[in-house]
């Protein structure tokens, strides 16, 4: 799910790594309208987990009026682009706090 996947970047970008609903469609709203490169690259890391489900993996919280990247969806983003620990062959399409790669930790918080 590429769409499920920007959302998961955009929060990731985030500096406490949560945003308003708004937030979120002003954001994708550029990423797909601004050529081709976003649109590539999130179907080419899309196809690594084909069944994702940023919800029910609990890879995003929805609050009230907010969307936030939890540490397993930082942890899962950083594993699925290659920025974790060697690159393992990982079940990407049901991630959990036990099948991440220890060494892929959540970003330290500001």
């Amino acid at each position: 799910m590429s769409f499920q996947l920007s959302i998961l970047k955009i929060l990731d970008g985030q500096t406490d790594g949560c945003a308003s609903l708004e937030v979120i469609k002003q954001h994708l709203a550029v990423f797909y309208t601004s050529g081709q490169e976003w649109t590539v690259r999130v179907n080419r890391l899309a196809e690594r987990a084909p069944d994702l489900d940023i919800f029910r993996q609990k890879l995003v919280a929805r609050e009230p009026g907010v969307w936030n990247i939890t540490a397993e969806g930082r942890s899962f983003l950083a594993i699925l682009e290659g920025r974790g620990a060697a690159n393992e062959n990982i079940a990407l399409a049901e991630p959990s706090p036990a099948g991440l790669i220890s060494g892929a930790s959540a970003r330290p918080a500001p």
